[in-house]
């Protein structure tokens, strides 16, 4: 036998079988090695991604701080992004119904690419944020009715589309409040929240209360009326129609007599003694170039079928301050309709009224669009507050501020 041709055929096959084995370790590393450059790429994108979202989370910050200063909540586009470090982004401002406003943010790094959309509605943050908020308690008599209706979107009648009769209504943020108890008689109506004070209560009819009656977790603290100092030019009656020029006013009496008209070109303040409306009189707010104020010391006097109102009937052209103390001094005189002869009287005020120190009776068939804030508020049978919703959105001196409705990642627009 050939030793040498033996131990040659097995060099060979060991040569062999080294070759494969070093061809398998090979294709081992270069698995290895397309796997660890795969993962290091999955994990550069994912790092992308993730800084992608974090350059959009940017973008929904700076649009909703824009928007607290009363911005569109826009920034740049995608041909001028806003730079963000190594990153940028833009927001596409959307306006929504309700006050909301959908933002959809797009940020970038290198390649990655992401896009985030997030709905936000202001917080109400306006003083009147109810239709009737009464400090010690509120009480509602039978078929009165509160509901709401936003002045910017048309009149109330075009927006008056629910239910029928006596329980057509607009909206349903009428909401009624207390720092105390709230009262119901019978058949009233609160297209809206009922809510008590802490530890309070709502009693009464409750079927016919649209919203929630869950307490408010805090009380509401009311500020105190600050009536500006101008000097008092004695009493001033209405004896034919005229009208008042811009500035300010101090009456000791303001009357205005059957059937006349005061019209007063804001801006402008006035502060009354006393203030009263005689039967079917008007008072109308020229407020194109600015809000009328009245600051009312002692009695405020509506009779029946009297108006005030601006020409453009939105509520927040004219507010009355009164510091009257009808509790503590029965004989000061706060009525709203008052010698009220039929139903046909249709006494109405478009406004905001502040009485932190009176108790207010709203009586039957006064029709208020606005907002009452008072020490007590009783609403009497046939009444009717429509709150307007514009006025929870109108500054009381803060900074506005948004909630996040939803927040979900979207296709790229």
């Amino acid at each position: 036998m050939d030793v040498r041709r033996i131990l040659g055929r097995e060099s060979g096959s060991t040569l062999v079988i080294v070759a494969l084995l070093m061809a398998a370790v090979a294709t081992l590393s270069l698995s290895f090695l397309a796997v660890l450059r795969s993962s290091q790429q999955e994990s550069e994108g994912s790092r992308e991604n993730l800084s992608a979202l974090y350059a959009c989370e940017a973008g929904l910050t700076a649009a909703v701080e824009q928007l607290t200063r009363g911005g569109t909540g826009a920034i740049g586009n995608k041909y001028q992004p806003q730079e963000y470090g190594e990153q940028s982004y833009y927001v596409q401002a959307t306006p929504m119904s309700d006050g909301r406003t959908a933002l959809v943010s797009v940020g970038r790094d290198d390649d990655a690419r992401m896009a985030v959309e997030m709905v936000v509605q202001r917080r109400p943050s306006g003083f009147f944020r109810w239709a009737a908020f009464g400090d010690e308690w509120v009480h509602m008599d039978s078929n009165s009715r509160t509901d709401s209706y936003e002045s910017d979107a048309g009149t109330y009648l075009s927006q008056q589309v629910n239910g029928s009769g006596s329980n057509a209504h607009a909206n349903s943020e009428g909401d009624v409040a207390s720092n105390g108890n709230i009262s119901m008689d019978s058949n009233i109506g609160v297209y809206g929240d009922a809510n008590p004070g802490p530890g309070g209560v709502v009693t009464g009819d409750l079927g016919n209360i649209s919203g929630a009656t869950t307490p408010m977790p805090n009380s509401v603290d009311l500020p105190d009326v600050i009536v500006p100092s101008i000097p008092n030019t004695g009493n001033k009656t209405v004896t034919l129609n005229e009208s008042l020029s811009s500035g300010s006013y101090h009456f000791n009496t303001l009357q205005i007599n059957n059937n006349k008209t005061l019209t007063v070109n804001g801006p402008a303040t006035i502060v009354c003694e006393n203030m009263k409306l005689k039967a079917s009189s008007n008072l109308v707010v020229n407020a194109s170039s600015g809000p009328v104020e009245f600051f009312i010391v002692n009695d405020f006097v509506m009779n029946s079928g009297t108006t005030i109102s601006s020409t453009s009937k939105s509520p927040l052209d004219v507010s009355f301050s009164l510091l009257s103390d009808n509790v503590l001094d029965p004989g000061v005189d706060i009525n709203f309709d008052e010698d009220l002869v039929d139903f046909d009287s249709n006494a109405v005020l478009y406004g905001t009224i502040f009485a932190p120190s009176a108790e207010v009776t709203i009586d039957s068939n006064f029709e208020l669009f606005g907002a009452l804030v008072a020490r007590r508020v009783d609403l009497d049978s046939n009444c009717r507050i429509h709150y307007d919703e514009v006025l929870a959105t109108v500054d009381d001196g803060g900074e506005a501020t948004y909630e996040t409705l939803c927040w979900r990642v979207v296709t790229q627009p």
